[in-house]
């Protein structure tokens, strides 16, 4: 065998290799690795549970029945602080302080109590399991990011994890290492017999679009949205060579994972993270934004005309030749599915404005509220947009707490803005919640979101305390 016969063969090897170990030793893998990190949150302190729970974020492969190593990682973490709680050793978790904690305990109580009056209730046990999880990562952020060296070490936390998430993203785009999942099943030409459909048939075209551990290319996306604002932060912050030359290969690695995820609507949120950002420092942009707010508000920019311009950008992307070996559905495909959703979400909230469907619930009822005009071959599963997500789902009631948690985190950086020792990091999260809602508005709710609106409003903490 040559050389290059040889050197073309080792990625299919170590592809098959790693596949196979997947499937051979999913289970038991998960396995040690959750044990491994519960005996290390046990063996340290309440604030590793609080790490290891943000570290696996972006872990979304089922691991029982619709359950991820995050979920099953929550009561553990829980365990952890109240037991550190109980013998001293860590503080007792936050959960009533100032305005946030109001909103979101209305807003996750609501969603629990809505899972028992849905109306046909489908997966149950991953559904209801959400809510823990968002509701851990948003009280033990406050929590435990109480000073600004707290804040400064949770964004090294972030940053790690999506550079070991960025790893695994190169391995998926170069070695054809597959994550279980059936989001593929969906794209492609299947091809008769195959079990993989879509995968197998996008690897032979040659066409790639990674997933990393999350259970959708989207949400990898969106993942990024948020590791890779950290890491430039922390970039511009740290003095030391060695840190900043580690910091621009992470951020280098993350941007090379976010682009094999070829998901257009995150570019839509990098795009508005850097108007904001340029905002801080650019008279213009700043004149641009109001302007821009303006129009929007007189009626000037319509949301046709927004959908319009945006489909246009985004076909004039994918039509150049970096974007051809993506696994992706053409522009005009993606923005029609997501128009029916959201106006068949829309319809959907208007049908049941009070208590919606219940949690986790829409995905069994927006499809027979989608217009007259809906043609789309398939749709989403759920509503692709996150306020219209949570009105139908939840109501009018948990859609007003929602959005009152949003705008209280912008006030809350607003106020971080006044120190210099905070003012960096309230910039960060300016941008950041900017380009997330961003994203939102086309997008169903992810888990980050539950980790940057606590972030934000710790600020608001942070500057109370040092005010005289």
């Amino acid at each position: 065998m040559t050389p290059a016969v040889t050197t073309r063969m080792m990625p299919a090897l170590i592809g098959m290799a790693l596949g196979t170990s997947v499937l051979a030793f999913s289970v038991k893998a998960l396995a040690l690795l959750l044990a491994a990190m519960i005996g290390m949150v046990l063996a340290a302190s309440s604030v590793a549970a609080y790490y290891a729970l943000v570290a696996t974020v972006p872990v979304q492969v089922d691991f029982l029945g619709g359950l991820t190593v995050t979920k099953l990682l929550v009561p553990f973490s829980i365990g952890v602080v109240v037991f550190n709680a109980l013998t001293r050793r860590g503080p007792w978790p936050v959960l009533l302080q100032g305005p946030a904690s109001y909103l979101a305990w209305s807003f996750f109580v609501v969603s629990v109590i809505s899972v028992l009056y849905a109306e046909g209730i489908g997966q149950f046990p991953g559904e209801a399991a959400k809510v823990p999880v968002f509701a851990s990562l948003f009280f033990f952020t406050l929590t435990f990011i109480r000073t600004p060296e707290q804040f400064h070490r949770l964004l090294w936390v972030n940053a790690i994890a999506g550079t070991v998430e960025a790893v695994i993203t190169v391995a998926q785009v170069h070695f054809g290492f597959i994550m279980p999942g059936d989001w593929r099943n969906n794209l492609g030409l299947p091809i008769e017999g195959a079990l993989d459909g879509g995968a197998l048939t996008a690897m032979l075209e040659g066409k790639v679009r990674a997933e990393g551990t999350t259970a959708h290319p989207i949400l990898l996306a969106s993942y990024y949205l948020m590791t890779i604002p950290c890491t430039i932060c922390l970039f511009l912050l740290e003095e030391n060579r060695s840190k900043k030359l580690l910091l621009s290969g992470m951020v280098a690695l993350m941007s090379y994972g976010w682009y094999y995820t070829f998901a257009r609507s995150s570019m839509i949120g990098f795009a508005l993270m850097i108007v904001v950002a340029l905002a801080f420092y650019s008279k213009a942009a700043r004149v641009a934004i109001f302007m821009g707010i303006g129009l929007a508000a007189t009626g000037f920019l319509s949301y046709q005309a927004i959908s319009d311009t945006l489909s246009a950008g985004v076909q004039t992307i994918e039509q150049q030749g970096w974007f051809a070996s993506a696994d992706v559905n053409s522009a005009n495909s993606s923005w029609q599915f997501r128009l029916e959703s959201i106006v068949g979400g829309w319809n959907l909230f208007l049908a049941h404005p009070w208590l919606g469907v219940g949690f986790g619930q829409a995905l069994y009822h927006y499809t027979t509220y989608l217009p007259s005009w809906a043609n789309h071959i398939a749709h989403p599963s759920v509503i692709h947009n996150v306020f219209l997500e949570v009105g139908s789902e939840l109501g009018v009631f948990s859609l007003a707490a929602f959005f009152s948690l949003l705008m209280w985190a912008f006030v809350c950086a607003k106020r971080g803005l006044h120190l210099p020792t905070l003012r960096p990091y309230a910039i960060l999260m300016c941008c950041v919640l900017a380009g997330q809602i961003a994203f939102l508005m086309i997008t169903p709710m992810v888990r980050e979101i539950w980790l940057t609106i606590p972030m934000a409003v710790a600020l608001g903490h942070m500057n109370r305390k040092a005010e005289p």
